[in-house]
């Protein structure tokens, strides 16, 4: 198969944020079929292009061939520069995408929900059928998060939800919870596949040694013999970090001096967050800032415990977040503060805890109880791991998508 493969914020390991469009699409080739992902240059910086024009770069990535268009974008946009990011990068995609010839099928990612809107025109001037996958819920969750208040704006995109929907050849959601929201739409549960976020078992090596590294680590945060709970990745307003940094101020009020809250990445609530430490003297949050992919294994090797964190609305505990299944693939125990199936993986395999979101005091004693055990959270490294393996590894997944575009494929040559 010649497979177009539509994602707005495509990254590679050389990046700091996930790269699940980047192992489906390696994975893919592996198998024999050609990727022309088409994508922007937000995430792209630390990789080289091969040729450079006005407005587009092309880059030449583990077999897969990028064609990525010149995009500004950055989680501290508002809502009218995000909006912008979205329109340049769905004019371009379709004045780019129509000139390719020899495309089998089309695989779109979203977020954004904007992505159908390349798709679909597509679809109609190549005359080929695709795969959606589902990443978030839109529009209910800016609608949750009251990011889009305009409801002239939502009954759009709530159309433009239903139409790409009904068009796509499948579906792929992330969770049981997308699942629920797509059927929701009066769409057949048949024409929906759940392939959730992976764990990359390859970039996580577990016989890898990272001594040197993370006594360098270890000193420049002066993080020595401290237990340490780490959340790494996005720092929106969805991730409500608010509760980490409140937890850290029970805990110096009740002398915890040998636990660290280390967050790592970038975000719009970052600035607030950090405001919030300085005014309350807490010296037991780290933040780390951006954190290059090929450095996650290593710093999530230190931590005893990793935090899975969300507002508690109830479209984000539908997500299928990276940093859970990296925890996973690491080995390492999770707590979770979000009601919905990431609870439930967590509560069923007995691999973590659930915090009541609500209740930052809630998550302070957990980690005073947790601080005393940590010989007991090494010891499930093995069995974390195995799960990972056996439930969520790229190639395992990677495999159920190749099956979902070569049935998509078969289906429109039927028809």
């Amino acid at each position: 198969m010649k497979i177009l493969y539509l994602h707005q914020y495509f990254a590679t390991r050389n990046s700091h944020t996930a790269t699940r469009s980047y192992e489906f699409a390696k994975k893919l080739i592996e198998k024999g079929h050609e990727v022309c992902m088409l994508t922007t240059d937000t995430f792209l910086a630390g990789d080289t292009p091969y040729k450079e024009e006005k407005n587009v770069k092309y880059y030449r990535i583990d077999g897969i061939e990028v064609i990525a268009i010149k995009n500004d974008y950055s989680n501290y946009m508002g809502l009218v520069k995000r909006g912008w990011s979205f329109f340049s990068y769905m004019q371009q995609a379709y004045k780019i995408g129509k000139k390719l010839t020899g495309m089998d099928i089309m695989f779109s990612t979203s977020t954004p929900l904007t992505i159908a809107i390349p798709t679909l025109r597509l679809q109609k001037k190549l005359k080929i059928p695709f795969v959606f996958e589902v990443r978030d819920l839109w529009p209910e969750a800016p609608k949750q998060m009251e990011a889009i208040k305009s409801n002239f704006i939502l009954n759009r995109l709530s159309k433009l939800e239903s139409k790409v929907y009904q068009k796509a050849d499948h579906i792929i959601s992330l969770s049981p919870g997308m699942t629920e929201g797509i059927i929701e739409t009066g769409i057949d549960p048949n024409k929906i596949t759940m392939v959730s976020n992976l764990s990359d078992l390859n970039l996580f090596d577990l016989e890898k040694d990272y001594t040197n590294e993370q006594q360098v680590w270890l000193e420049k945060f002066q993080l020595k013999n401290k237990f340490l709970l780490l959340h790494l990745g996005a720092m929106g307003e969805a991730n409500g970090l608010d509760y980490l940094v409140e937890a850290a101020k029970i805990l110096k009020e009740k002398n915890q001096e040998d636990i660290r809250i280390v967050i790592g990445g970038d975000g719009k609530s970052k600035p607030r967050l950090e405001a919030y430490c300085i005014q309350h003297k807490l010296t037991n949050v780290v933040f780390l800032g951006h954190v290059p992919r090929s450095d996650v294994p290593m710093i999530t090797s230190l931590a005893h415990i990793t935090m899975t964190c969300f507002k508690p609305l109830p479209i984000l505990a539908t997500n299928s977040p990276n940093k859970f299944f990296d925890s996973m693939a690491a080995g390492k125990p999770i707590i979770v503060n979000s009601d919905g199936w990431t609870k439930d993986i967590v509560e069923n395999y007995g691999i973590g805890h659930y915090v009541n979101p609500e209740k930052p005091q809630d998550l302070a004693n957990l980690l005073i109880d947790l601080e005393q055990q940590r010989e007991s959270l090494a010891e499930l490294q093995p069995r974390i791991r195995q799960i990972a393996e056996e439930h969520y590894s790229a190639e395992k997944l990677a495999n159920k998508v190749e099956q979902i575009l070569v049935g998509s494929l078969e289906r429109s040559k039927l028809s």
